[in-house]
């Protein structure tokens, strides 16, 4: 029963994928819709299982944060908004929280079954946006422009970014986050609450690492087409970031394997560079445009903070979010997570998410030998929250509160250390 705790909510990523998916052959499927019943299923079950619990001051604070956004309804509904707004945010950014109550109860091998139906789902969204956006179908230039991914149902349109199924914003976080999944197979043990784990075979090492690899590969590929800026900024400090902990850090893998890294990163890069140097110039001019599209949105920014209906309780959940757009004396829209959140939920709420975040963040800090994937996955959301509503979308903001709960240690909960894991490098 418990090993079914962890991989139960993980089938949300699979078969919310699916869905996307089908959206390809029919209009009755509404993705949204769906991921909605499937969330409210993982609560059911959790709350059955009774893996809600409140045993540390995170889950208390986690706890008020979401009933928080339920409760700013009245707030919301006393600004003139409709319920609609309230209830399509509420099921988008608030009922993904209940993941974090999946991270708090993954220990172990539960962790790598997670990771491991998470970096599937990646993959499988990757790997068909990469062939769509290769090929460019007719019918799938037309599904695009339905969507509103693009604005012309051409194949030059289209592949100005990749979009798969889910939109390239999504894509692009989704894309990193997988990097960082596959990255925490490359570690050879296994956190079990404290228990050392039995030696790992040699080829059993070599064999889960090959598979790191290739996950980390293809999601690296997928960030990088679905040309988000912030997304290609996450992916390169993601990169860095797992190398300077798996070489040097951790040592979790001997520096050897580093300088072959490199020499193969620049055989590749010198390749392209000499066939199609106009691939590489086409994301290098996004990446430097970065400064610009945040000097863009900060006067927006500004005008949503100073339209605020309190400063104290914010406007509500959704008052600020893209369903507002159209209604009468609506509140500025904020381009940006976590504007966003200040907005809709004012000092009151969003100190709950700020302290929140610093509990998981130094848990994990502390912890990073079998947390890094979790405070990569933490630290990117956040990053690219900055300028895309990302923790407002609901294939995106699961594996987010995921990584948040994960990284809460049990010596919150008792008297025990999270303990020390033994290594069997290669």
């Amino acid at each position: 029963m418990k090993e079914k705790l962890t991989v139960i909510p993980a089938m949300y990523y699979v078969i919310a994928a699916l869905c996307y998916v089908a959206t390809l052959f029919t209009d009755a499927m509404r993705p949204g819709l769906a991921g909605a019943a499937l969330m409210a299923l993982v609560f059911a079950y959790l709350a059955f299982s009774k893996s809600i619990r409140f045993t540390c001051i995170a889950d208390v604070i986690m706890a008020a944060l979401f009933l928080y956004q339920v409760i700013s309804v009245v707030w919301l509904r006393a600004g003139g908004y409709p319920m609609s707004v309230y209830t399509g945010e509420f099921v988008s950014s608030t009922l993904p929280m209940i993941f974090y109550y999946a991270g708090r109860n993954c220990r172990g091998a539960d962790k790598g079954r997670w990771y491991a139906f998470f970096a599937v789902s990646v993959m499988m969204l990757g790997i068909l946006g990469i062939v769509l956006y290769a090929t460019a179908p007719q019918f799938y230039c037309d599904w695009a422009y339905r969507w509103s991914y693009i604005s012309k149902a051409d194949a030059a349109t289209l592949r100005v970014r990749m979009h798969s199924v889910v939109g390239s914003t999504c894509l692009s976080f989704l894309g990193v986050a997988g990097i960082l999944a596959g990255a925490y197979f490359l570690a050879s043990f296994e956190d079990t609450d404290g228990e050392p784990a039995p030696a790992v075979s040699v080829p059993g090492v070599l064999r889960r690492r090959a598979i790191a690899v290739l996950i980390m590969v293809i999601c690296l590929l997928t960030a990088i087409m679905a040309n988000q800026r912030s997304g290609l900024v996450a992916a390169g400090l993601a990169i860095v970031f797992i190398n300077w902990l798996v070489f040097f850090r951790l040592d979790i893998i001997p520096r050897k394997y580093f300088i072959y890294e490199v020499v193969a990163v620049v055989v590749i890069f010198a390749a392209i560079f000499a066939v199609k140097i106009e691939f590489i110039l086409k994301y290098w001019y996004r990446i430097i445009s970065l400064p610009t599209a945040i000097s863009q949105r900060s006067e927006q920014w500004v005008a949503a903070v100073n339209n605020m209906y309190s400063s104290w309780i914010g406007n509500g959940l959704g008052a600020n979010g893209h369903r507002a757009i159209g209604f009468e004396d609506a509140h500025v829209i904020a381009d940006g997570g976590l504007v966003k959140m200040y907005c809709e939920n004012g000092v009151l709420g969003f100190s709950l998410f700020v302290y929140l975040m610093y509990l998981a963040l130094s848990d994990g800090v502390k912890n990073i030998r079998y947390h890094y994937a979790e405070v990569g996955i933490i630290a990117v959301g956040l990053m690219q929250s900055i300028g895309s509503n990302m923790l407002a979308f609901q294939i995106c903001a699961p594996v987010f509160w995921f990584a948040v709960g994960a990284c809460i240690c049990l010596k919150r909960e008792s008297k025990d250390s999270c303990g020390k894991f033994p290594q069997h490098p290669v």
